[in-house]
C-alpha cells in the first residue's frame, strides 16, 4: 500500500468573465451600502403622541429643533434624558447632561415642565438603555400619560436609540423616532470625511451588536421598576 501525503482534486475557478461579474456585483453592493446605510441608521418614523423624549447629549441646534417640533405638534410632556458629566466636573455647574440641556431649552423661552431621566454615576455601559429604563419609571409615576411617545435624537444614533427604548419599555408602548440632521458631516457623502466615516461605521457596528446580542433581563427590570 502506497502512502500519500497529498491528493489531487478537481476544482472550479472563475474565468475572466466570472471575475468581472463578481467585481461588478461587489461594486453594486458597495454603492448601495454607501448610499443607504446612513439613511437606514438615521431613521425618521414619528407617531402621534403627547410625550416627547429628547436625548440630553444632543447639541444646541438639535435642542432648538426639538422644542420647535414640540410646540408645532402640540405636545404636553417633555422628558430630557441625561448622563453624568464626568469631564471637567469640578469646573462646570451641571452634574449631568439633562441639567445642561434643560438650561439650554429654557433659554429658548420654554415654560412647560421638563422631566429628567438621569442615570447614576455607576452606570458605565448600555447608557442609552438605562436612560430608557429611568424614562419608563417616569411613565409609571404618571399613569394618566398615554403609552406612546416620540424620541428626538440626532443622525445615525436614532435607530439604536429606538431599539434600546423598545427593549426597555416592551410591547405595551408605541414608540416613534425623530432623527434631526447631523450638521457635523454630509450624510449623503459620509464616507468623504473622517467624522462621517467614524460616526456611521461605529454606529452600524454598535447597532448590529445590540440587535444581535443585547437582551436585557426583564425580570430584573420589572423587580426594580
Amino acid at each position: 500500500m502506497k502512502l500519500r501525503i497529498t491528493v489531487k482534486r478537481k476544482c472550479r475557478k472563475l474565468t475572466f468573465l466570472g471575475w468581472l461579474l463578481l467585481l461588478f456585483v461587489l461594486y453594486l453592493l458597495y454603492r448601495i451600502f454607501l448610499g443607504d446605510i446612513c439613511a437606514y441608521l438615521s431613521v425618521n418614523e414619528p407617531i402621534k403622541a403627547k410625550t416627547l423624549i429628547v436625548e440630553g447629549w444632543v447639541n444646541d441646534h438639535a435642542l432648538k429643533d426639538a422644542i420647535n417640533f414640540y410646540h408645532k405638534n402640540n405636545y404636553k410632556h417633555l422628558i430630557v434624558t441625561g448622563q453624568p458629566i464626568t469631564q471637567w466636573k469640578d469646573y462646570v455647574k451641571f452634574t449631568n447632561t439633562a441639567e445642561a440641556a434643560s438650561a439650554v431649552i429654557k433659554s429658548y423661552g420654554f415654560t412647560d415642565t421638563i422631566y429628567r431621566a438621569v442615570i447614576p454615576n455607576t452606570v458605565l455601559i448600555n447608557r442609552t438603555y438605562h436612560t430608557a429604563v429611568v424614562a419608563r419609571a417616569l411613565f409609571k409615576q404618571h399613569p394618566h400619560w398615554a403609552h406612546s411617545f416620540n424620541i428626538f435624537s440626532v443622525g445615525v444614533h436614532a435607530r439604536r436609540t429606538r431599539l434600546m427604548f423598545r427593549r426597555a419599555f416592551g410591547k405595551a408602548y408605541r414608540i416613534g423616532i425623530i432623527s434631526d440632521v447631523d450638521r457635523t458631516f454630509d450624510p449623503n457623502h459620509w464616507w468623504k470625511s473622517s467624522k462621517g466615516f467614524r460616526n456611521v461605521s461605529n454606529e452600524f457596528v454598535a447597532f448590529s451588536y445590540v440587535w444581535a446580542f443585547f437582551h436585557p433581563d426583564y425580570k430584573t427590570f420589572k423587580k426594580n421598576h
